[in-house]
């Protein structure tokens, strides 16, 4: 049975991260509960006997966290219950944020070498055909099952080279970028469409020939925004879910 959790209405701590803590412990001590929203706004009020803007806010940044993923008219599900990316999730950090939501998540460097550019990948950079880019290509595993394929491409020295081992311990390319090179990746655009698998991205992620895909391209700038980068992922669209707020 899971622990029941209560707030403090003498602490200096404000009522709603009291209770967005509470919401993140039992989160993952329900880790592999899928199903139904974990509690609605309503339980949540009566719960805490608090009002509905405590538990608003909480919610809303257990959204924006990546913790839980919100349904118009169906609740607020648990992240465990499917792999979401949050809007703020920090460029190469897929790996470590599943981790941390309590999610057995993995993953293993395929390939990392320079090569030559793609026409496109010239068109992207703005390279020449003659120039050399160093392409990282990793799959990343949840629970041992393939969710996502990324092959990132970078401008960098020929003598940055790292190999699979120290990419691995890394968790990220850009880890490593920023400390043997001092170069920092601070921002990512995205692009994300639908896809159906082509042959490759079938046969690595263990599916078949035109199965759904969600593709997010990027981008990627140094910190003096220039344009250093350039990366494909491909995720399995039954497995995952991007997450995202928009204003108006």
């Amino acid at each position: 049975m899971i622990k029941k959790y209560t707030i403090d209405r003498s602490s200096s701590v404000p009522i709603y991260k009291q209770i967005k803590e509470i919401l993140i412990k039992e989160l993952q001590a329900a880790e592999g509960a899928t199903g139904r929203p974990f509690s609605t706004e309503q339980e949540l009020v009566q719960r805490f006997h608090v009002s509905r803007a405590p538990v608003r806010q909480a919610l809303k940044e257990l959204a924006n966290e990546g913790y839980v993923y919100r349904e118009r008219a169906k609740g607020t599900f648990p992240v465990q219950a499917l792999p979401v990316r949050p809007p703020g999730l920090e460029l190469g950090g897929l790996v470590g944020f599943l981790r941390d939501q309590g999610l057995d998540c993995t993953s293993k460097i395929l390939s990392v070498d320079h090569v030559l550019p793609t026409e496109k990948l010239c068109v992207i950079l703005n390279l020449e055909p003659s120039d050399k880019v160093l392409r990282t290509s990793r799959l990343i595993l949840l629970k041992g099952k393939p969710l996502v394929w990324t092959q990132t491409y970078l401008v960098v020295a020929e003598d940055f080279l790292p190999d699979a081992l120290e990419l691995e311990e890394a968790e990220s390319v850009f880890v490593l970028l920023e400390r043997e090179q001092g170069i920092y990746i601070s921002r990512g655009d995205h692009l994300i469409c639908a896809s159906g698998a082509s042959g490759m991205e079938a046969e690595i992620l263990g599916i078949n020939n035109g199965d759904p895909t969600l593709i997010i391209e990027t981008k990627l700038y140094s910190r003096n925004d220039r344009l250093i980068g350039w990366r494909r992922a491909v995720h399995i669209a039954d497995d995952y879910k991007f997450s995202f707020t928009v204003n108006r």
